[in-house]
């Protein structure tokens, strides 16, 4: 009876005792100064771009390999807003790999990589660990909103504690231009009318070339550049990615970037510039290159769109491309002149490096910068992160509608349509809705982007063209009355799809295998308009 008592007394004095949890998520701990979660990047606001210069000591210094950096010309260096000549274009983390262990802040030069020890560094937790692959625009993030109170350098806190200890005199801050109160600064410059960019020193002018011996040139009074075929390239590449810095910002490339794109796509090496070399006032779209914004090739219209293995598929017109670019790289550093099938090989796949100019410019025509009057809206932005539908991707932290979260499904639902797609099995309704909702550029049927684009009437991708299909988006074709029946009938793009898929790849194993293709199989890809049926 008395153990009894006791183990009462012992229940009940604990009962009484004031709780220790809380409720989390609504109510979180505060986290010790000393924490440290995972590594992200700081944003300068004074010059309004990341303190990061793509260096990659961090990257070389990692002992888990698990970031990646690409570094490129800051076109702020040549405006004169930055002091930075060289500025990071592409940064990668894989928090699935990163042990925390501090090594990359440590070692980093420029103040740019911080450990996040606010809860914004910890809640990461997801069902794919594909979705713990952090970009540039990600790492940035907690920075660019402010929500980065106390960038965290452990080093910084034992040297502050042995001054303290000392008594002598404490060093100055760390991380001062990448904190709050200077974003705090920089909304109050942008509310007054200022630029929100410090101007650290007058534009740099272009040097001006060799001076032309003609009596025109001599006329007019004017210094015309002549230069060999590697200055021309590097001029050129500089202008294109001065003009992509623009469009990516979404504002008007400036005219003069635009004539010295022109300009230096038709300089010929050793000879002035023509006058007709200048832009004549085209577009102020994206410049077409033959790289596209998220690093992958582009092809010019009917190259690398045949099927897998035909000579015309992507996989092996890239790889040819690959092979000539290799080629003239070898050949250019030999001094050494280009054969005319490495020069045409580079020219019809779309190479920049393509000599005598590229089919770009030549399909650009006349119209100059080589783009289109308005950018088609897709699923992706040209920094490579995902677009969302307006309403889509925009709730708090946690929200079934925050950005991670829809991200998070709709990265599932393309992973979903590809397995299908690769089996050759029709996409579910549910697959196919969330794809449409979310703003993928897999939705059957065509995206919500052409359906937004109509719409509003411009400014996006063109209407879904009739019969569900549309020749420039990657999707099949069929012949007149094939595929326009509604979801879920035999007739519906989707079924009508999914049969044809399933009949090429019966068609593919036959040849293959060295056999000639069933009738049935052929009947079935001239009915539904395969390209596979030889017309």
């Amino acid at each position: 009876m008395k153990g009894m008592l006791k183990g009462l007394g012992v229940t009940l004095s604990t009962f009484m005792r004031k709780p220790v949890t809380i409720e989390y998520p609504d109510e979180k701990h505060l986290l010790p100064v000393r924490e440290r979660s995972f590594p992200v990047l700081t944003w300068d606001f004074d010059h309004d771009e990341p303190f990061c210069t793509g260096c990659n000591v961090c990257v070389r210094n990692c002992p888990v390999d698990c970031m990646s950096a690409v570094m490129h010309d800051n076109p702020k260096y040549t405006e004169g807003t930055s002091n930075r000549r060289k500025i990071v274009e592409k940064f990668w983390i894989d928090y699935g790999r990163c042990m925390r262990c501090n090594i990359c802040v440590e070692v980093c030069p420029f103040e740019a990589i911080t450990m996040d020890n606010n809860w914004t560094g910890h809640e990461h937790s997801s069902y794919d660990r594909r979705d713990l692959h952090m970009d540039i625009d990600e790492l940035t993030r907690s920075s660019r909103l402010g929500i980065l109170t106390t960038p965290f350098r452990p080093q910084d806190n034992i040297e502050l504690l042995e001054k303290q200890a000392k008594g002598e005199e404490l060093p100055e801050v760390s991380f001062k231009a990448a904190r709050p109160d200077a974003r705090k600064a920089q909304i109050e410059r942008v509310a007054r009318g200022e630029a929100p960019a410090i101007q650290e020193r007058e534009p740099e002018k272009p040097k001006a070339g060799a001076r032309a011996g003609g009596a025109g040139a001599a006329a007019a009074g004017e210094d015309v550049e002549i230069l060999s075929e590697s200055k021309i390239r590097a001029k050129r590449m500089r202008a294109e990615r001065e003009a992509k810095a623009f469009t990516d910002r979404g504002e008007p490339v400036p005219a003069e970037i635009q004539a010295a794109v022109e300009k230096y796509r038709n300089m010929k090496p050793g000879q002035p510039a023509t006058a007709g070399g200048a832009a004549g006032g085209g577009g102020t779209g994206v410049l077409l290159t033959g790289t596209k914004e998220d690093g992958s090739m582009r092809f010019p219209p009917g190259v690398g769109d045949g099927p897998k293995g035909d000579p015309n598929s992507a996989e092996k017109v890239r790889a040819r491309r690959m092979r000539a670019e290799r080629k003239f790289n070898e050949l250019t550093a030999a001094g050494e002149p280009i054969p005319e099938d490495v020069a045409k090989t580079l020219y019809d796949l779309g190479s920049d490096l393509a000599p005598g100019g590229t089919i770009w410019a030549t399909l650009a025509g006349s119209g100059g910068g080589g783009g289109a009057a308005a950018e088609p809206l897709t699923g992706t932005k040209a920094d490579g992160s995902m677009r969302f539908p307006p309403g889509v991707g925009d709730g708090p932290k946690g929200d079934p509608n925050s950005a991670e979260k829809v991200r998070a499904r709709r990265m599932r639902a393309e992973r979903k349509f590809n397995e299908l797609t690769a089996a050759g099995e029709p996409i579910p309704e549910d697959v196919a809705k969330t794809l449409y909702d979310l703003g993928s550029d897999l939705a059957p049927g065509g995206s919500i982007w052409a359906s937004l684009a109509g719409a509003s009437g411009g400014g996006g991708g063109a209407a879904p063209a009739a019969a569900g299909a549309a020749a420039d988006d990657g999707r099949m074709v069929f012949p007149p009355g094939i595929g326009i029946g509604p979801k879920g009938d035999p007739n519906s793009f989707e079924k009508v799809r999914a049969r044809r898929m399933r009949a090429e790849k019966r068609a593919k194993e036959a040849q293959d295998r060295g056999e000639s293709i069933p009738d049935d199989v052929m009947a079935t890809l001239r009915e539904l308009g395969s390209p596979m049926a030889g017309g």
